[in-house]
């Protein structure tokens, strides 16, 4: 496969001869292959980047940075600790953006990402040594190993994503290539073999509203700007939710004129998304706001006999044509950079369980939400209680998420687990699961506080694919909501300022009051957008049903039944919503395989020219 990235790295080994045989993999990958920094006259850290990588050398260490950052030279170097490299980690990601950091010493050499897992690490042997990087794929190539692993790619088909323990278990989607989970740094001292080290940890929620606003404010102030400063012109995705308007807000505080909207018209005639953001554009004189009209944008699934080549499972992957359109709309112009507003509803909303947790510093606020919540959902208060007990254990509900079968809360959403799965695929989940559960700890003791974060990684393994498809067309994906300082800023706030029954988002209303325009921030509508996928995925069935037919590569793996997906095919226009959803994983994840494989895709009746 040609790489196609706009940007990546690799750290290479501290042995001379085998940094020039990895140097030298990497160079048969990547022809362009640059070298991004040095550490001791020596190449250390090599790849591809669109904007210049700040390294220094100080105290017998050396640092860099790699992404979106506001960090100086001065700063980077007052940061190094040597006799405490994970203190150091820990203060070199502290700051605003998006971004890796890597360390080396005489001996050392610590790589971490961030802790939403926008910016993995991947780790393989290659030439004979630890190589770590940022694409699993490169790596793979590198290595001479390029095999799919089965074993990882079924968690893909789960829906509607995998359990965060197995997400995080360090397998990676090709053999002989091994993830560090976000929030953790991966390392080789002394020539020896890799470590891993927690150095983040998902915070208390224990701020009140009064204090809590502010403070998210400033962190997505910070993470807009540091990805506006000095842009010539920056573009924002308006939708006219609340998370896309208060990042248009904040850029247009930012860069004034230097603001260029764009928004979808959604084909739900419901949706008043479109009128929002209209309103919001009209807040800002000189800014510029385009909008596109049901119509006017290739459609979902279009072109996607030649999808976008991704390292993992994407839905991305399948509607290349209309990501093309936006994107390069976008860089026409002349935006780098577009801001995005996905992760916002996982940050700022909460699971019931949340509840409990306030009923014991706030018994009227928890009584006032529980009787909100019935009246909302038009059920009892005593339902809405029961539902917001706080679950087993999460060792206990992860050992049971594969065969439980009520609808009760559980520590994550799912899993559910498609029919058509081979038996020796669902013994091999089975197994993995029961591996996990064993020695699993959540990422925070309350469960509400575990799921936010556990949603939040789930969108950001998607949101780094679709940023990996923008970069070869001139566009830098920005998504604040994923920043470090803005989860900490969000989950630092009581659950109870997070989420409520009256009010749409009450810590991000408040954080933007001032900033966004009033009438905005008192809306109480939510715009969804399942039509659109409804309506093109309708039309696109017959095709969907070859495409899992005609040498099916996940068949090919022993990960599902054929015969059951036929099936299932077949009653497609009659399937539930969850049904509905495990079709689309299993697409998903064929048209990936197929890619990664370097399987031609069947000639298929993508609706190239259909537009909505």
């Amino acid at each position: 496969m040609t790489c196609t990235l706009a940007e990546w790295f690799a750290v290479l080994p501290g042995n001379g001869s085998a940094a020039q045989r990895a140097t030298a993999r990497f160079e048969a990958t990547d022809p362009g292959v640059q070298i991004l920094a040095r550490h001791e006259g020596r190449p250390w850290i090599i790849g591809r980047s669109t904007r210049p990588l700040l390294a220094v050398h100080a105290a017998g260490v050396s640092a860099a940075l790699l992404g979106t950052h506001e960090c100086g030279e001065q700063e980077l170097s007052d940061a190094l600790t040597p006799a405490d490299p994970v203190g150091t980690i820990a203060a070199l990601m502290r700051g605003a953006g998006s971004y890796h950091a890597v360390l080396a010493t005489g001996n050392s050499t610590w790589v971490c990402g961030d802790v939403a897992g926008m910016r993995p690490v991947f780790r393989a042997q290659v030439g004979g040594a630890v190589v770590f990087g940022d694409h699993a794929r490169l790596l793979a190539e590198a290595a001479g190993t390029v095999r799919i692993d089965p074993s990882h790619l079924v968690m893909h088909l789960l829906g509607p994503v995998p359990p965060l323990a197995l997400a995080e278990s360090g397998s990676s989607p090709y053999e002989g290539v091994r993830v560090v989970p976000p929030g953790n740094v991966g390392y080789v001292e002394d020539g020896r073999g890799v470590a891993v080290r927690r150095w983040w940890s998902v915070p208390d929620d224990e701020r009140a509203l009064p204090e809590a606003a502010p403070v998210l404010r400033d962190a997505l102030r910070r993470a807009v700007a540091v990805r506006s400063r000095g842009e010539p012109l920056v573009g924002c995705e308006l939708s006219g939710g609340a998370d896309s308007t208060a990042l248009s807000a904040l850029a247009y505080e930012e860069v004034g004129e230097r603001l260029a909207n764009f928004t979808r018209a959604p084909a739900d005639p419901a949706n008043d998304d479109t009128d929002w953001a209209r309103l919001v554009a009209a807040s800002q004189p000189g800014a510029s706001h385009e909008t596109f009209e049901v119509g006017a944008v290739p459609a979902q699934f279009a072109g996607m006999d030649a999808p976008f080549a991704l390292d993992a499972p994407s839905p991305s992957a399948a509607s290349p044509l209309r990501s093309a359109f936006w994107w390069r709309h976008a860089a026409g112009a002349g935006a780098r950079t577009l801001l995005s507003g996905k992760g916002g509803d996982e940050l700022t909303l909460t699971a019931l369980p949340y509840l409990s947790y306030t009923r014991r510093r706030d018994r009227r606020t928890a009584r006032q939400h529980v009787k909100g919540w019935a009246a909302l959902w038009g059920s009892s208060a005593r339902q809405v209680q029961s539902q917001a007990v706080a679950p087993e254990s999460y060792a206990a509900w992860l050992a049971g998420c594969l065969t439980r079968q009520d609808e009760s809360f559980g520590w994550e959403a799912g899993p559910h687990v498609p029919p058509w799965l081979t038996g020796a695929a669902r013994t091999a989940l089975a197994d993995a699961v029961s591996t996990a559960a064993a020695a699993v700890e959540p990422l925070h003791d309350r469960p509400h506080q575990h799921t936010t974060m556990a949603a939040i990684r789930a969108l950001a393994r998607w949101n780094r694919l679709q940023a990996d498809a923008a970069g070869p067309f001139g566009i830098r994906l920005g998504y604040p909501y994923a920043d470090q300082q803005v989860i900490e800023a969000a989950l630092s706030a009581r659950a109870e300022a997070r989420t409520s029954p009256y009010q749409n988002k009450p810590l991000l209303t408040a954080a933007m009051r001032g900033i966004v325009p009033a009438a905005c921030l008192a809306r109480r509508t939510k715009g969804g957008y399942s039509t659109d996928t409804v309506t093109a995925a309708a039309a696109m069935r017959q095709t969907f049903a070859r495409l899992l037919d005609a040498d099916c590569r996940l068949a090919s793996y022993g990960l599902i039944d054929a015969e059951r997906l036929r099936a299932a095919l077949t009653g497609w226009d009659r399937a539930d919503e969850r049904t509905d959803l495990l079709l689309h994983l299993t697409i998903m994840c064929e048209i990936w395989a197929r890619t990664a494989d370097n399987h031609p895709l069947p000639t298929l009746d993508s609706p190239a020219e259909a537009r909505c």
